[in-house]
């Protein structure tokens, strides 16, 4: 397998496999393992195709653990048999996740969500993995009526949420059958920084907004309806709690920081950029969608969230500082004073 190695770890430590280790969530989840005192000496391995070309986040590791990487498909059965070579655990993240753009690419979301996923899962089972932890979406749930918990029977809307619910029934059915001890995690939308960001999910690009001196559009219908998040952190410390459980098998679990409301994720991007222009527009015609999710299943065993909108907020508005410092400098040359106190507060 071509790759390289990092760290000290040993020949006889455990292995454990992340697919799509490179993306949003994957980079920060192998950093925080490596230095989990759980995990801290085993190796990692990774796979991902590197559509994004995300190579920044294989730089500058954590010694404590071993690094393995494979850019390769979840599709493709060479590339699995390299890829699960002497696995103990599995942490499976791969594949499509945008939601909007499942339905322009529908095909390739249901051939990556579904049949990759379920090749993941036929090789762990073949490669007789003690942990098989699977990263789903809050997006299987669609549109709900109160706060409902993991009994609820799912209605997705997206092709995105429609791939992941069946690659799920798959992982649940192969753990009744074989034995294999698999966990679903149902995570919020993710934010907050991490070495490999996206900003297609909409704290993280409101904040980037904000920070452009861009304004935020915002559907009138949407302003009040809810959503789960979760910081990115917290999807991480989620992933590791159920990689480390023994006792949680065939079991799905919704991870969730905060559900929130449009207004709410604006009243906390202001607070870091106080002159932010929020653009409210009538809706369309398709509904707008409203869930909010009951995250105490998986706080009975004793996960709990340690992070906040507010975090992952200023995480984003701080990494682009220098943005708003420019936007200061500009004002001064060309705005008139009273506008300048306002900006200089910021």
């Amino acid at each position: 397998m071509g790759g390289f190695r990092t760290g000290e770890g040993t020949e006889q430590g455990m292995v454990v496999l992340v697919t799509g280790g490179c993306g949003y969530i994957g980079s920060k989840l192998i950093r925080d393992m490596a230095v989990h005192p759980k995990f801290s000496g085993t190796t990692i391995r990774v796979i991902d195709n590197m559509m994004r070309e995300r190579y920044v986040t294989l730089m500058d590791l954590p010694t404590k653990s071993d690094f393995e990487f494979l850019e390769g498909d979840i599709r493709k059965d060479e590339d699995m048999r390299n890829a699960f070579r002497d696995v103990d655990m599995v942490v499976d993240l791969a594949g499509i996740t945008n939601a909007p753009i499942s339905f322009e690419r529908k095909e390739l979301t249901f051939d990556v969500n579904v049949n990759g996923g379920r090749k993941v899962i036929e090789y762990a089972v073949k490669s007789d993995v003690e942990k098989f932890v699977y990263s789903s979406t809050a997006s299987v749930y669609g549109p709900t009526k109160g706060i409902v918990d993991e009994t609820y029977h799912c209605k997705p809307v997206s092709p995105y949420g429609e791939s992941k619910l069946q690659a799920e029934v798959f992982c649940l059915e192969i753990s009744k059958q074989s034995g294999l001890d698999v966990t679903v995690l149902r995570l919020g939308t993710v934010h907050g920084y991490s070495i490999g960001m996206r900003f297609d999910t909409v704290v993280d690009r409101f904040a980037y907004l904000a920070c452009a001196g861009m304004p935020l559009t915002v559907w009138e219908s949407a302003r009040m309806e809810k959503r789960p998040y979760l910081h990115v952190a917290d999807a991480t410390d989620a992933l590791i709690f159920a990689l480390g459980r023994s006792d949680i098998k065939a079991q799905t679990y919704n991870v969730i920081g905060e559900n929130a409301s449009m207004n709410r994720i604006i009243d906390v991007i202001k607070k870091e950029v106080p002159n932010v222009q929020v653009t409210v527009t009538p809706s369309p015609s398709l509904n707008q969608l409203s869930y909010e999710l009951d995250g105490s299943k998986i706080e009975r065993l004793g996960f709990r969230p340690r992070k906040s909108l507010e975090d992952g907020v200023r995480e984003i508005v701080e990494k682009f500082h220098a943005l708003l410092g420019s936007r200061a400098r500009h004002a001064r040359r060309i705005l008139p004073r009273t506008v300048l106190a306002e900006l200089s507060e910021s």
